[in-house]
């Protein structure tokens, strides 16, 4: 493909296709090292673009919920971070969303891999304090899931619906 692309393309379009092709696809490294000490080595226009895309990833999950968790912490903190950062970044956006939440808000205990990487640690001890400053009646009790919408559970043998709460009349 890449010697047809050279013929369509030109000969300077191969090379990057090279380039290109030969990264994982989740992967935004600069190479084998993702050290500090090589941050420098990472062109400023590469690790912008690195930015853009996680930030893009952070705010377009298609789940509400981590859209708003995720993509508002990552607005603040993936500019400033280093591309070692990046990447811990980009592996905790290749999450699937249900597992990703329900470890963000304390429903579940994450995996090593993910108590291991500090980048999930921020945004879950961002999580945490969002949590911690909502009304309580707004939160699932911890270590129990969150039932989103309205609660069915009443259906059963009877079919009788929960009598609706009285207001208090003064």
């Amino acid at each position: 493909m890449l010697k047809r692309a050279a013929t369509t393309f030109g000969a300077a379009w191969a090379p990057r296709a090279a380039a290109v092709c030969s990264l994982p696809s989740t992967s935004y490294s600069s190479g084998p090292s993702t050290s500090p000490a090589n941050d420098e080595a990472v062109s400023e226009e590469r690790r912008r673009g690195v930015v853009n895309k996680l930030l893009y990833r952070s705010k377009q999950r298609g789940f509400l919920e981590l859209d708003l968790l995720i993509g508002l912490w990552a607005e603040t903190n993936i500019p400033k971070m280093n591309m070692g950062q990046l990447n811990q970044m980009a592996q905790v956006l290749d999450e699937e969303n249900p597992d990703l939440f329900k470890w963000l808000t304390g429903q579940l205990q994450p995996p090593e891999r993910m108590t291991q990487n500090a980048v999930f640690g921020a945004i879950r001890n961002h999580v945490t304090q969002q949590l911690l400053d909502s009304p309580v009646a707004a939160r699932a009790a911890a270590g129990r899931d969150w039932v989103r919408g309205w609660d069915d559970s009443w259906r059963g043998a009877n079919q009788q619906p929960p009598a609706e709460p009285q207001a208090n009349k003064q």
